[in-house]
């Protein structure tokens, strides 16, 4: 039989369990209690409390609302409530509760705080804002509450109040490392990167097993370019916590972008079989594959990740970009739809989209995705005062046309400029100077060089947004070919300087190594060893810088005549280069300026390309819609040059031979 002493001593080991954290033990005790005396506010409270410790948050509230019944008004009980019902995802009512509470006990730091936490969760910033400022009047010292006050105010772009939040957050617990954490993470947003390293290096030294903190560390040092700094922070993540596959994804991440694709894959091959294989790291792991040209297998990887997440827009857009080299076009153009269901905005998905349709010959489609190549890196945006033009009319009006990207984007995109002639406006086409006086021969336009003071106009247009801008649809050859000339006097004045006799053919084999595709366009010049052995053919370098000093190993028996010191050394150095071209039989390049140049002068062209080349060279062509005088040589292997060029001189042997036959007498 229960006797108000035994009761009262059972209620006692209740609250001891309870304080020591033997919730199940005191759970007994407490319904000992109840089953004797149901309504005792004490024992409803401790059950509720003791409910909420076990996390059965639903039936904490019902034993709360009990406590409530018998004795209203308490803050603590409410408060207590409250945060049940924000375990439940019931945040509304847990403002509400918190309310209550607040009111019956205005000055409650802990109930002001928790209020600001439901208010997050539903969203209103500036309400949780001023609960946390109401917490903090009510406990000057509350180190959370300034923590929690700083990640709002960063969410709301206020990052130096922010800053100065973190800042006495720390200055009441100083070695808090979550506060450390958020105030490093902020510093690194505002791109104070050292800074950033150097409060992770607080938190480190505080001596926490804190993974997150190296990880943070690694990003930031990845942001300065440290790769291998980066890598060891990420090495110190891993120690600590060996298993994490995502910190293996984050570290691989780090050697994608420092360009070490191997790397990367070894780093993600470490996971393999761990449990935590994300749909993140399968779609990394196509990525380095794909670097690696190793493209089925990249898909693989890819298909494994949209298994896991098919609405991820990321891997989506990578799959079609791998299908599009493994020839798998219309697949590839589902797959950029898809990724645009998932994510509307995603500019990569837009771009690749844009490519493929003017690969395909779809320009009118095209053009306007292609305008997304700004959203792309390597495009430097210009601030000009004027406006840019729409399209709309330019009678009696001064457009700037400014180059962009490379010197054979250039080349190639300036033709467009002849649809704006005759439309009343002045044009002015502002190109590098190595081109103004190639450019000037397109006609009816005044060109400048980029490093001149910018002529006063009245708006302005990327080179390549005139086709897009003027609705040129499939007219990719305005005017016709060629577009570009020569000048007669340099034509003349190198027709004696030309080393060399016989079938001439200026050949080019490297481009600007700085590009990230030109590992895989650039070929070896040993390769053109087949085209040194035709009787009767003299090859003269157009090269230029980088890759001359292959000139100095050629294989026995090779031999490539290289031009005066002076050729295309002076400010229009591209003009000497069409005027040497006007002389040669010839030109054999890779997928260069060089290639372009000599598409527009119409002069006789063979292109050596990849296997999956760029869009411009368009699907499954030996000829080019752009440059009707280029006839195209695409690799049958990646990276295999040896049978390109071995084609390429098969082919050369065959024009030889049609021209000797047809100089013959008949």
């Amino acid at each position: 039989m229960n006797t108000p002493s035994s009761l009262q001593a059972t209620f006692a080991n209740a609250v001891a369990a309870y304080n020591a954290g033997r919730l199940a033990e005191a759970e007994r005790a407490c319904r000992l209690v109840l089953s004797a005396k149901p309504n005792v506010f004490d024992a409803r409270y401790l059950m509720a409390l003791i409910l909420a410790g076990l996390g059965q948050h639903k039936q904490a509230v019902e034993s709360f609302d009990k406590a409530i019944a018998l004795k209203g008004g308490v803050a603590e009980v409410l408060s207590a409530k409250a945060t049940s019902l924000q375990a439940l995802g019931r945040f509304a009512d847990a403002v509400a509760a918190y309310d209550k509470a607040l009111a019956a006990k205005p000055v409650f730091a802990e109930g002001w705080f928790n209020r600001g936490t439901a208010l997050e969760a539903l969203g209103r910033n500036d309400e949780a804002l001023a609960s946390y400022d109401r917490a903090i009047a009510a406990r000057a010292n509350f180190a959370e509450a300034y923590n929690n006050r700083g990640i709002r105010l960063q969410e709301m772009g206020r990052s130096e109040e922010a800053l100065a939040s973190f800042d006495r957050a720390l200055s009441i617990a100083p070695r808090h490392v979550a506060f450390l954490h958020n105030k490093g993470r902020l510093l690194r947003n505002l791109g104070r990167q050292l800074d950033a390293i150097a409060v992770y290096d607080r938190a480190i030294n505080t001596g926490a097993a804190f993974p997150e903190i190296w990880i943070s560390r690694a990003v930031a040092l990845q942001d300065l370019g440290r790769t291998e700094d980066a890598l060891a922070s990420f090495d110190r993540a891993l120690a600590l916590r060996p298993d994490d596959v995502g910190i293996l994804v984050s570290r691989a991440s780090a050697e994608i972008v420092a360009g070490r694709p191997a790397d990367a894959l070894a780093t993600l091959d470490r996971g393999a079989g761990k449990p935590g294989a994300s749909a993140e790291y399968h779609a990394l792991r196509g990525n380095a594959l794909y670097e690696l040209d190793r493209y089925e297998e990249a898909i693989a990887a890819y298909d494994r990740a949209l298994a896991l997440a098919p609405g991820y827009a990321g891997a989506r857009t990578d799959r079609a970009n791998a299908l599009r080299v493994v020839g798998r076009q219309e697949e590839a153009l589902a797959d950029y739809q898809a990724a645009l269901r998932a994510e509307p905005g995603s500019n990569e998905a837009v771009y690749g989209r844009g490519t493929l349709l003017l690969s395909l010959g779809r320009f009118q489609e095209g053009w306007p995705d292609f305008e997304k190549r700004r959203t792309m890196g390597g495009w430097e945006k210009r601030e000009f005062t004027t406006p840019e033009w729409d399209g709309s009319e330019i009678f009696g009006r001064t457009l700037l046309v400014h180059a962009e990207q490379g010197l054979g984007d250039t080349i190639q995109f300036c033709r467009f400029v002849k649809l704006l002639q005759g439309r009343g406006g002045k044009i002015i086409l502002e190109v590098p100077q190595s081109l103004r006086a190639l450019l000037a021969t397109l006609g009816n336009v005044t060109v400048v060089a980029r490093s001149e003071k910018v002529p006063l106009h009245d708006a302005h247009v990327p080179l390549m947004s005139l086709p897009n801008a003027l609705h040129a649809g499939g007219d990719i050859r305005p005017g016709g070919v060629p577009y570009l000339f020569a000048d007669p006097a340099k034509v003349e004045a190198w027709k004696d300087r030309l080393p060399g006799s016989g079938f001439r053919i200026g050949i080019a084999w490297q481009g600007n190594p700085n590009a990230r595709v030109d590992s895989v366009r650039s070929v070896p010049l040993a390769a053109f060893a087949p085209l040194a052995k035709l009787p009767g053919v003299t090859l003269v370098s157009l090269q230029k810088g980088h890759g001359t000093e292959q000139l100095e190993s050629l294989p026995e028996g090779m031999r490539v005549e290289t031009l005066p010191e002076d050729f295309a050394t002076g400010p229009d150095s591209f003009m000497d280069t069409a005027a040497v071209m006007a002389n040669l039989d010839l030109i054999v390049s890779i997928d260069s300026a060089v290639t372009h140049l000599a598409g527009a002068l119409g002069r006789p062209l063979f292109v050596a390309l990849k296997r999956s080349p760029e869009w411009r060279w368009m699907e499954g062509r030996e000829d080019s819609p752009w440059y009707p005088t280029a006839r195209l040589f695409l690799q049958k292997r990646e990276g295999e040059w040896n049978e390109v060029l071995e084609r390429i001189a098969g082919a050369v042997a065959e024009r030889i031979a049609v021209a000797t036959s047809a100089a013959e007498p008949a």
